[in-house]
Formats: structure tokens, sequence, C-alpha cells
């Protein structure tokens, strides 16, 4: 099996030895080991047929715990691969036409242009909204009291792409969780009207490091949270109903996305992957005293 493909111009691969149509002297492979020096001086063969065989390359593996990752390496404009060159065979020393040095970003090597690839295949974890305990007990959300805004906790880490090979790279796109908010879009009950709310509550950001069970909420919701607040939000990942009606939520994660090809590493955009939007009711609790 083999695959064919034409040189794109500019590469080094093209203009070797004075370009595509340049020949080189070599020779064939069957001549008489006897008489090989009377070939070599004298009856040399002709041909345009340029052979580049890439040596052994060092292989650079992903950390087995994704957790670990550290996006730092050479960047693929630092990186060159080595290639020995040949005439017409490589059955002889006389072929050997020496080494070349090629830029990982040379056209017929570049692996950025897989980078959209790698983005169709990147699966994700989803991101759920966390169900505050009032809503299991009341129903939805309790107008004054503090709703803690969180995701399911597997959502939040290092996630990586499926990996892709081509030309001799390994590829992968790696995505580092950075920071995490939530858009609230508060509608009051018009029968019992309040003020609207409509805006986006920070949660978590790169500079905080947060413990994270894969079966929990992630942040945790605090042990000392307040049972009832002002409106609005008084602290990150908080929210405060103003008064009866419907709210709808949607977790926003960012990741920072790093492409790696065997080891060297290309920054890419953030990423901004994001839950299907959760409406909860808001509704008041009313406490009734009974003497007896």
């Amino acid at each position: 099996m083999g695959v064919y493909t034409s040189i794109p111009s500019g590469s080094t691969f093209r203009s070797h030895g004075g370009g595509a149509a340049a020949e080189c002297e070599g020779v064939a492979e069957g001549d008489d080991p006897a008489t090989l020096d009377i070939v070599e001086d004298q009856r040399p063969v002709r041909s345009t047929k340029w052979i580049f065989i890439e040596g052994v390359a060092v292989v650079i593996d992903l950390p087995i715990d994704l957790e670990a990752f550290d996006p730092s390496g050479p960047s693929l404009d630092e990186v060159t691969r080595t290639f020995s060159v040949y005439c017409v065979d490589t059955f002889y020393l006389a072929n050997f036409k020496g080494f070349i040095e090629v830029a990982a970003t040379d056209p017929m090597l570049d692996p950025r242009g897989q980078i959209t690839d790698l983005y169709n295949g990147l699966q994700l974890d989803p991101l759920v909204v966390y169900e505050n305990k009032v809503v299991g007990e009341w129903g939805g959300l309790v107008v004054r009291s503090p709703a803690w805004l969180a995701i399911n906790g597997s959502a939040w880490r290092t996630q990586r792409s499926n990996v892709q090979y081509y030309r001799g790279w390994e590829l992968y796109l790696i995505t580092v969780p950075t920071s995490l908010d939530f858009v609230v879009e508060f509608v009051p009950d018009p029968e019992r009207p309040t003020a609207p709310f409509s805006g986006t509550i920070p949660c978590v950001g790169s500079e905080d490091d947060l413990p994270r069970d894969a079966g929990l909420e992630f942040p945790y919701r605090p042990a000392g949270l307040a049972d009832f607040a002002e409106p609005g939000s008084g602290q990150p990942c908080e929210w405060t109903p103003p008064g009866p009606g419907e709210v709808t939520i949607t977790a926003r994660q960012t990741f920072a996305v790093t492409f790696w090809a065997s080891g060297a590493v290309e920054p890419q955009p953030d990423y901004v992957w994001q839950s299907e939007p959760t409406t909860f009711r808001v509704g008041e609790l009313v406490a009734v005293n009974v003497n007896e």
C-alpha cells in the first residue's frame, strides 16, 4: 500500500538539489559490485528521482494523567525533521547524497491543516447545571434564598480530542478548563411583578485552584451559604431571585486549547463550551405559625 501526492511549491523537497527537474547521479541496483568504481566514475546513472527517508524520530507521548499536562515545549516554528537524501536508489552508498533538515511548517509536512478535523472530532463532556436541593424539596428556587450556581464535576477536567496521524505526526487538541460563568435570565411573574434580571454571574477563574469530584457538583456548595440574602449576586457562583417567576440558567465553560504535534505545541484561541439552558420556577415560601 502506498500514498501518492504532489509536492507543493515552496517545499524543501521540491527545491532541493536545484528544483523539481534537477538531475542527480547515482548507481542503479543490480550493477556488479566488482566493477562499481568504474560504474561510478564512467557510467553514472542520471535521474530526477530523488528519495527522501526520514530517520528515527524521538517519540514523545502525552502524559497518561492528562491533569498533569503542561502545555510547554518547542513550537512548530522551532522544530525540524531530518531526512536522508538518495538518488535513483538506496542500494549503494554512492546513491547517498547527504542529510537535509526540513522545517515542521514545510508545506509538505505542516500539520496545522488538520486542526479543523481535530475540532470536528472533539467530544467534550456535556455541561449540566447543578440543581439546588430546594428544587427537589419545593419544586423550584425560592425568593430571596441564594441559589448556588455549579456544574457536574465530571466536566471540569483536562480533555483531549481523538488522535490523528498525518505524515509522521501524532496530533491532538488538548483542552484545559480556565473559567466558568453562568448566564442568568429571570422573568418575573406578571401577576406579582418584581425587577427582571439578565446578566452573567462569574464563578471560577483561571487563578482559582478548587477541588473537584467527578461525582459531585463543581464548585462545591459552601456550608456557610446564607439562607436569605438581598436579590442579585453577592459573591461568585451565587444568585438570589428577587421575586416569583422563571429563571433560565446556562453554564459557560472556557477552555485553553493547545495543538499538540508529536511534542511540539501551538496555542489556539480559547474555546467556549456551554450547557443546555435550564429553566427553574421561582416561588415564595410562606411560614405559618399555629398557636395551640
